[in-house]
């Protein structure tokens, strides 16, 4: 359902209302839809029992909902990391490299991000393990888990990197629609704006005491 609607976006937004040809539909447009559907996935892994209340009677199956959430966005993260180095030429994105054919600094910003972003992602990820929390202990899993909100701020600064030019110019917007870039950095960035919230009302009530 949620790739399914990240992909009628990309579809919409990119071959009805664009200009994008269908014969890039198998990679270029698929991988559009795979990066906002990983970075869907991954922001609701953080928002359920606090935003999304599903099973909040049931702990146990609540855990299984959010590891399920966390590593179907882990794993899609990896298949848009790939379908992207398989894309990465001045074709597809030309803004992005100088008139040598190599990076610009734009571009190197993005990838360099975005590559570190999937790396902190596998802690959270490699902890939802059923063995892990024994194995290395209740707090020490807590914090892994917690660099999945370091995660979504990194989404956040690549996508940032990636797209703010088109993002300041909506005149040039496919049909009016939003970059897929804007939507996934407002989804990235509502379970840290969440967190935000939660811990100065925590703080809030410590004072009040």
């Amino acid at each position: 359902m949620v790739f399914g609607g990240a992909l009628a976006y990309a579809i919409v937004r990119y071959h009805l209302a664009g200009d994008v040809e269908w014969r890039h539909f198998p990679l270029f447009i698929l991988n559009k839809a795979t990066s906002l559907a990983a970075v869907v996935f991954v922001s609701c892994s953080y928002l359920v029992g606090k935003v999304i209340h599903w099973h909040d009677d049931d702990k146990a199956l609540r855990l299984v909902v959010i590891k399920f959430l966390g590593l179907t966005g882990f794993f899609l993260a990896g298949v848009h990391a790939f379908m992207s180095l398989g894309l990465l030429s001045p074709a597809y994105y030309a803004k992005y490299f100088d008139a040598g054919g190599r990076l610009n600094l734009q571009g190197e910003l993005a990838l360099s991000v975005g590559v570190v972003a999937l790396f902190f992602l596998m802690a959270p990820a490699i902890t939802t393990l059923p063995m892990m929390p024994k194995a290395i202990g209740g707090q020490r899993w807590k914090r892994n888990q917690r660099l999945g909100y370091v995660t979504l701020l990194l989404v956040a600064a690549h996508l940032v990197a990636l797209g703010l030019e088109g993002w300041l110019a909506p005149s040039g917007w496919n049909g009016g629609l939003p970059p897929i870039s804007l939507v996934a950095v407002v989804v990235a960035l509502v379970p840290l704006l969440v967190k935000r919230k939660r811990v100065r009302d925590e703080r809030q009530r410590a004072k009040d005491r």
